[in-house]
Formats: structure tokens, C-alpha cells, sequence
């Protein structure tokens, strides 16, 4: 019997989707360019089409691979509430997964990959992954909300002069800063897509336990803006005249 998986990310602006299972055969896979923060209007609809692509039924899936972050606040809520209303819905259970690890995924096949996203504010969310064949990606350091050089220390500090390939949106942002050297290979233009994410998600399901959709919650790595008091409003306040 197929033990179907869906696994969603809605970390980063492409908000991504794959059904599959890991004993084999290519997953479906669905990636919509909008921005995650606006997927909330469209995914559960996605999902329904996939699983009818699919020729299965929401209660045929095993489990559910969810991206979890670090990635923007609003996108990284958007997948959670979703996987955890569908898991609630059919009684199965989460894998969580990094959305680091599905950018890292996402990239060329290397041995040592550092993945980033941009954080802005001159920061990176960032860590350093080793693979060893087609579905292994283990993490080799921890998630870090740091500048660029602070992650690229790190990476050097584990790969131990062997070469590391760099690769998404907060390589891309920062690319001119990066010295050429060796033992870097800055990989541009790379950013998390739906066969990285299928890759994470099979990563998770062969390695780790499943949990509860309970379990389930979102990894920031650092406060928002309106957490932090320096959130502006997009528009002057307006005050009612009945108050």
C-alpha cells in the first residue's frame, strides 16, 4: 500500500506543495509565485487539486511534511495553520520540516551546502547541511539569524576546508560582500522550490518520528518588528467619531 505524503511551505515567496511517497515514483508537484503571505487565498484549493491529480482522497494521505521556518512570520502561520487543519482533519500526523533544509534541497547536489534566506536588516537566516546521496541532508549547524560572514564561519568551521556550495535569496543578497576563496562556491540565483521541499520531506519521514499536529509550531529564529516596537503603520490611524 502507498504511503502518500503531503508536504507544503509557505516560508518564502514561493509557496510550494508536493504529494508523493518516498518508497518511489516522482511526487506531483505545485509551486505559485504570488508570495506566501497571500497563499491563505489559494492553498487550500492547490491542495485539493493535487490530491485529485493524485487519484487519492485527503483521508489516503499518511502524513503531512510541513515547513516550519525560519522564513517571513506571516507565510511561515499560513503553512502551520494549514497542516494542521488538514492532519486534524484526516488523523494523521506532521513531520516538521526546515525550511533551510528544503532550500538546501533546492540547489545543486553538493556534499556541504549552506542555505540562506535574506532577513534583511543585514542578516541571514542561515545553516549548514551535508548530503550524502540523492535523499540525505543532515544539519550540521544550528539555525542562525546572523550576518552573512557569521553563517560562512560556521559552515568553514564544519566542512573543514572541504568545498562549500552557498546557495539562496540571502546569498543572493549579499553576493557582492562574499571574498572568492576555495573553499566557497556562492550558488546564485537559487531559491526553495517544490522538488527541494519533496527532498526534505522525504529526509524527515525516513529518519525522524512523526508528531502530533499539537506539536507542530513555527521556528522564527528572532521577534518581529511589531514584537521588537518598531512596527509602522503602512497608513495613518484613523479614529471613529463615535469613540
Amino acid at each position: 500500500m502507498t504511503s502518500w505524503i503531503l508536504a507544503l511551505d509557505t516560508s518564502t515567496p514561493r509557496a510550494c506543495l508536493a504529494l508523493g511517497s518516498p518508497d518511489g515514483g516522482a511526487p506531483l508537484l505545485d509551486i505559485e509565485e504570488r508570495g506566501a503571505n497571500q497563499a491563505s487565498s489559494t492553498l487550500a484549493d492547490r491542495i485539493a487539486r493535487l490530491i485529485a491529480a493524485a487519484g487519492i482522497r485527503p483521508r489516503d494521505l499518511a502524513a503531512i511534511a510541513c515547513g516550519r521556518g525560519p522564513g517571513t512570520f506571516t507565510g511561515t502561520r499560513v503553512a502551520i495553520a494549514t497542516a494542521k487543519g488538514v492532519a486534524l482533519g484526516v488523523g494523521c500526523p506532521i513531520y516538521p520540516i526546515s525550511t533551510l533544509a528544503a532550500l538546501a534541497a533546492s540547489g545543486a547536489r553538493a556534499s556541504w551546502i549552506l542555505a540562506a534566506l535574506d532577513a534583511r536588516r543585514g542578516e541571514v537566516y542561515a545553516a549548514t547541511y551535508r548530503s550524502d546521496d540523492e535523499n540525505d541532508l543532515s544539519r550540521e549547524t544550528d539555525e542562525i539569524c546572523a550576518p552573512i560572514e557569521e553563517a560562512i564561519a560556521a559552515a568553514r568551521d564544519v566542512a573543514a576546508s572541504r568545498p562549500i556550495v552557498a546557495v539562496g535569496p540571502g546569498v543572493d543578497a549579499y553576493a557582492a560582500r562574499l571574498a572568492s576563496a576555495d573553499d566557497l562556491h556562492v550558488q546564485t540565483g537559487v531559491t526553495l522550490d517544490a522538488g527541494g521541499l519533496w527532498r526534505a520531506a522525504v529526509t524527515a519521514a525516513r529518519g525522524e518520528a512523526p508528531r502530533s499536529p499539537e506539536a507542530l509550531e513555527a521556528v522564527y529564529l528572532r521577534a518581529s518588528y511589531a514584537q521588537m516596537g518598531i512596527n509602522r503603520p503602512k497608513r495613518p490611524v484613523a479614529r471613529s467619531p463615535f469613540v
